[in-house]
């Protein structure tokens, strides 16, 4: 009997999504989590805004088009308020990640939260209701970390303990070229708020600079470079921006990827801040007392509903109402414009006022009776 042989199939683990995607009421939120760059789908974008999501489509469209070559001319499309804010920025997702986000098998256009954040602002000041509901809704968490709640990232600050200091410290998997990766690592000092990044990451973001051509540029600045108060090799974070700009723009041959990194990192320090998870003292410090006033609120608006409660079962509102209504009937209505004090306030208040305003050129009838207190010659009477 002839023996079979049977090709051995080789069962690999299937790597982990960098992707992160929820759907909330229709609405599809996304998170890269190396970058933590996040945004909303198309669609989603559309209904948060209260438009249709041909609008939104559109918009983008004309911003990607907004110079067109007819012939040998440049003719120059006429640009809309929404056209001007949009132009020149990156759209989508995938153009920051390198990486289409897919689901069901197939690529999704996800736009980037900065480009939401756009239209969502665009409209709300146009009166679209939905736009205005966003802005209060994301104003509560802050548009970030509502799209880290709805897909569920809950962001683990790693750490190392440097010279007695325990630092915050992010670290990332580079594409320095197309055949090779490296780690980049980005500090911050958790009780300065100082940060910066680690000197042979600095050059592989650089778009793998030599080590020695960084120190070279490095060495020219006035002041020191690195951090102090520990043997790390942590270049200071405005030291950082320069470098990139440097060898981005300046140094030739021009690198893009230190160009990419430059406009990314932009500004350099609330950018580490968020990559390690850093919290400033004074924003904590802030959302205690945000906290505080908050329930300060509730509970006088606890007390003024029993106030009012108190009031209604007292009867005074009726009182105050029937003695107005008695006084309208009283005094003769063609000699005097009576204003109770419903008729004077748009809050709902007690007063034990009444406001009497002669009209002009109307005689007083002779055998007319006023209530006591009130003066037959005077244009006012309260």
């Amino acid at each position: 009997m002839a023996k079979t042989n049977y090709n051995q199939i080789a069962l690999r683990a299937k790597p982990p999504s960098p992707w992160l995607n929820n759907s909330a009421n229709g609405i599809d939120y996304w998170l890269h989590v190396p970058t933590r760059e996040c945004g909303i789908s198309l669609r989603g974008l559309a209904r948060l805004c209260g438009v249709a999501h041909r609008a939104i489509q559109s918009a983008i469209h004309n911003a990607q088009k907004s110079i067109q070559k007819v012939g040998s001319e440049v003719a120059n499309l006429r640009e809309s308020e929404l056209n001007k804010l949009l132009k020149g920025k990156t759209f989508f997702l995938e153009e920051v990640a390198n990486l289409s986000p897919t689901q069901q098998g197939g690529p999704n256009k996800v736009i980037l939260l900065e480009i939401c954040m756009i239209f969502i602002r665009y409209y709300a000041m146009k009166g679209k209701i939905e736009a205005v509901k966003t802005l209060f809704l994301f104003s509560d968490f802050g548009a970030e970390q509502f799209i880290f709640i709805q897909v569920g990232f809950i962001p683990r600050p790693e750490s190392i303990m440097l010279d007695d200091i325990e630092y915050l410290i992010a670290k990332e998997t580079v594409q320095v070229n197309k055949s090779r990766q490296e780690e980049v690592q980005f500090f911050t000092n958790p009780l300065t708020g100082e940060c910066g990044i680690e000197l042979q990451g600095l050059g592989y973001i650089c778009g793998g600079v030599a080590l020695k051509h960084v120190k070279t540029f490095l060495d020219t600045q006035p002041e020191p470079y690195l951090q102090a108060n520990h043997s790390e090799l942590i270049v200071k974070a405005s030291v950082c921006t320069l470098v990139l700009e440097h060898f981005g723009y300046y140094h030739k041959p021009h690198k893009t990827l230190a160009q990419q990194w430059a406009k990314t990192l932009n500004p350099m320090v609330p950018n580490l801040h968020q990559k390690t998870n850093y919290q400033s003292p004074a924003v904590t410090d802030r959302e205690t007392k945000l906290e505080s006033r908050l329930q300060e609120l509730e509970q006088e608006n606890i007390r003024l509903k029993q106030l009012l409660k108190e009031e209604e079962a007292k009867g005074k509102k009726k009182r105050h109402r029937m003695m107005g209504r008695v006084l309208q009937w009283k005094i003769p209505p063609s000699c005097y414009e009576v204003r109770l004090e419903e008729d004077t306030s748009h809050i709902s208040q007690l007063l034990d006022g009444l406001i009497l305003k002669r009209k002009p050129q109307q005689p007083l009838p002779a055998n007319i009776e006023l209530p006591d207190g009130l003066t037959l010659d005077a244009e006012i009477n309260l």
